[in-house]
């Protein structure tokens, strides 16, 4: 039995259009990954494996945890992001689609840019639908063989794809799985009789108390 644990990274730069602009912290993602970071020490919490991507947001994250008499942190770049903003170039290229200006109607942008990333439609784009899917599903089954209670510190994207594998989920659930993720957020996964199941999804316990409750980010 092996337990995964996918930390999403903090608050990055979200007035960013570029991928390379988006990938810094924030000085309130910094902050989120250290209140996160008390919060796994004060429980004593160990690893015997801790991953992250390659990406700056994804190091900084893990470094700011400080964690507790844990191994020093492998860097995999299967954890990386898929390249969003890459992908709505290539819809309003294609498709005349552009990225919404507001919040609620990314939900129908992500879903048009998946349908059409998963169908193969889209061209000129870093990486296929089944690459994006198989990166993520060759790193859980790594991980789980590298102990017992596994971290990853990661991207909305990959714990996405983790959870429709797990559940089975349809590109429209993987979506709304997605889009509810929130900065330093914990999702956890048990290997179990030759499946993954999920045990805990987006928790937040670092930013219950009322006072950090406006400290709550999604990009």
């Amino acid at each position: 039995m092996s337990v995964i644990t996918f930390i999403r990274h903090g608050q990055a730069n979200s007035s960013a259009t570029t991928e390379e602009g988006y990938d810094n912290l924030s000085d309130l993602g910094k902050t989120q990954a250290r209140w996160l970071g008390e919060h796994l020490r004060h429980c004593k919490v160990t690893y015997d494996a801790v991953y992250t991507g390659t990406l700056n947001r994804q190091i900084d994250t893990e470094a700011l945890l400080d964690l507790y008499d844990s191994p020093d942190p492998i860097q995999d770049p299967r954890l990386n992001e898929f390249r969003y903003y890459d992908l709505i170039a290539a819809m309003e290229k294609q498709f005349d689609l552009k990225p919404p200006l507001e919040g609620t109607g990314f939900i129908n942008h992500f879903l048009n840019t998946f349908t059409k990333w998963k169908s193969g439609e889209l061209q000129d784009i870093p990486e296929t639908w089944d690459t994006y899917e198989n990166r993520v599903w060759t790193m859980m089954e790594d991980m789980r063989h590298s102990g017992q209670n596994v971290l990853a510190v990661t991207s909305g994207g990959v714990i996405g794809m983790a959870a429709a594998h797990a559940l089975r989920l349809d590109v429209r659930s993987l979506v709304k799985v997605l889009l509810e993720g929130m900065n330093t957020g914990i999702t956890r996964f048990q290997y179990l009789h030759g499946e993954y199941h999920l045990m805990q999804f987006n928790t937040l316990p670092h930013l219950d108390d009322a006072d950090r409750v406006d400290a709550r980010t999604y990009y």
